[in-house]
């Protein structure tokens, strides 16, 4: 066994003079060098080596190397002063940083990197402040968003006496607490006399606008689902298949007021149907019910809306449906979800772009609406036409990206460079006119609005219902 010693001891010495300094630790730790004379000199010099690792990684700026080196130097159990003083740099570093996020108003990720320091047993004086100040920020946040303001404030100004260095981003976060709170105040009591008199539509419309200030609101968010149950058409079931298709009159949609819908024709790529509206009916193509998707389809006439909140897309289900082959009634869908209405009538929802709640309905089954199509866009604020994935549209010649958008007045257009709108030249961005024509460089796209055959005057783009 000695002899064996001996042999790994030497392997040791070669691994660190190789520079392979976790082979050399390995060997280090094994059971046949356990209180071997020599090997306590060996460690000493492998501590010295990591921590030598350390600084380098640390002046090429690379902090999170330089901390996994100078663990193992601890490791070693023979680190010396230079491991003790490149730990109370890199401490140093760690305070920074979250002394930095302070700054710019990221408690979450103040309390993230608390943590991490502190799994690396940094110890200082100024942690212990820092975290108090940042769990009562981040505390203030989850209050506001309940929409518990007069407790949010004085969680902050908690956080000012514990972090006044951060005064000036503290103070901004101050003045956004008390305009949402402003805000919300004015909106409730609104919500309140339409909850009292039951005009659900505008329920729907002002606990959106009081969820834009106190997204957790629980009130709100109670009167926004009632008012959801009471302004949609009855759901009327019959005891089997053939009576509801033969027997069971539906209620014909509508296409909400101020919410329209437009084609987008795009040179070379395809066609679209755009939803506006933050509710969008799903139901079979018949002249006597004009819904918002109609489906050449076996699927009733009014088979399923599609509502979007703050929280996502609520996929509310008057006929038979199934979420990823589960059947459903109500369902919050996710990005990649596949819908199936009725037996066999599947669609697939996708929000491929992280930064804008747009999304996007394929069909998947074979179907297709009135108009041929290749899928229904529902959008929000924006819609990305470009290459790569990320995007509702993919276009693959793209350079760079064309952003739609909404606006108060309407609907606009941006891209880098110039493009011509209906026969005039503007330069990045433009409004645009139902039956709008755009060609850019290397694109070329025509609006056409869905309904009267309006081909022209500007959109009346609002919420919807």
């Amino acid at each position: 066994m000695l002899g064996f010693g001996w042999l790994t001891l030497r392997q040791a010495q070669e691994a660190l003079k190789g520079g392979r300094l976790d082979d050399a630790q390995r060997l280090l730790g094994g059971p046949c060098l356990q209180g071997h004379k020599r090997t306590w000199e060996i460690l000493q010099q492998l501590a010295r080596a990591f921590a030598e690792r350390a600084e380098k990684s640390l002046r090429q700026d690379d902090v999170t190397a330089a901390w996994a080196d100078l663990l193992k130097a601890e490791q070693t159990g023979a680190a010396d002063s230079v491991a003790a003083h490149l730990r109370q740099a890199l401490t140093r570093l760690g305070l920074a940083e979250i002394r930095a996020l302070f700054e710019v108003g990221e408690p979450v990720r103040a309390v993230e990197a608390i943590a991490q320091l502190r799994d690396k047993a940094a110890r200082a004086t100024e942690l212990e402040p820092l975290e108090e100040a940042a769990k009562t920020w981040v505390q203030a946040r989850e209050l506001a968003d309940r929409g518990e303001f007069p407790q949010a404030l004085e969680y902050l100004d908690r956080v000012k006496r514990l972090q006044p260095a951060s005064l000036r981003s503290i103070e901004r976060v101050l003045f956004a607490i008390h305009e949402r709170q402003q805000r919300f105040n004015e909106r409730l009591q609104a919500l309140h006399e339409a909850a009292r008199q039951e005009q659900w539509h505008d329920v729907l419309r002002i606990s959106e606008e009081v969820l834009a200030a106190a997204p957790q609101h629980a009130e709100a968010r109670g009167l926004r689902s009632k008012a959801w149950r009471a302004a949609e058409p009855p759901t009327i079931v019959g005891p089997s298949p053939r009576l509801e298709s033969s027997s069971v009159k539906e209620i014909p949609a509508t296409n909400a007021p101020g919410a329209p819908q437009f084609h987008l024709w795009i040179d070379g790529v395809g066609g679209y149907l755009v939803c506006l509206g933050n509710r969008v009916t799903l139901g079979q193509a018949t002249p006597e019910s004009p819904v918002d998707v109609p489906l050449l389809a076996d699927v009733s006439r009014l088979h399923a809306t599609l509502t979007r909140d703050s929280e996502g897309y609520l996929l509310h289900a008057l006929r038979a449906a199934q979420v990823n082959g589960r059947p459903v009634e109500k369902a919050l869908l996710k990005s990649g979800d596949r819908v199936t209405l009725g037996s066999c009538c599947q669609l697939q929802f996708r929000q491929p772009v992280p930064v804008s709640t747009s999304a996007r309905l394929d069909l998947v089954s074979g179907h297709r609406l009135r108009l041929a199509v290749d899928g229904v866009l529902l959008m929000a604020d924006t819609l990305v036409l470009g290459p790569g994935q990320q995007v509702h549209v993919q276009m693959p010649d793209l350079k760079n990206p064309v952003i739609l958008f909404r606006q108060k007045n309407g609907l606009g257009i941006r891209t880098t460079g110039k493009m011509k709108i209906n026969g005039q030249w503007v330069q990045e961005r433009g409004l645009l006119e139902a039956g709008a024509h755009v060609v850019g460089d290397d694109f070329s796209l025509t609006l056409e609005k869905v309904g009267s055959g309006q081909n022209s005057g500007q959109w009346a783009v609002g919420s919807g219902q």
